[in-house]
């Protein structure tokens, strides 16, 4: 099931909001991957791949990270840009 109004905003310890958010769409078919907050990682439905937080380690049958795109915070809004974050966390 693809989803591409969604994307996860990652807050960082500070608390402030990385530079970064996580697109879920599943590099193994393209499905809309669910965020598991309790155990801190992400779920594909579809096909059981897996990601860890923020997008690292990856579990069969995936085999690349979800990508990142860049979150940038200006006038007290948030907005996404297509494009690679300037720092990359993996």
């Amino acid at each position: 099931m693809l989803d591409r109004s969604v994307d996860y905003l990652i807050i960082q310890d500070t608390p402030k909001i990385a530079e970064y958010t996580i697109n879920p769409i599943c590099t193994h078919l393209g499905c809309t991957v669910k965020s598991d907050l309790d155990n801190n990682h992400f779920i594909c439905d579809c096909h059981e791949s897996q990601y860890d937080s923020p997008a690292q380690g990856v579990h069969a049958p995936a085999k690349r990270y979800l990508p990142l795109i860049t979150g940038v915070v200006k006038q007290n809004q948030i907005r996404l840009v297509d494009r690679d974050p300037a720092v990359d966390p993996r």
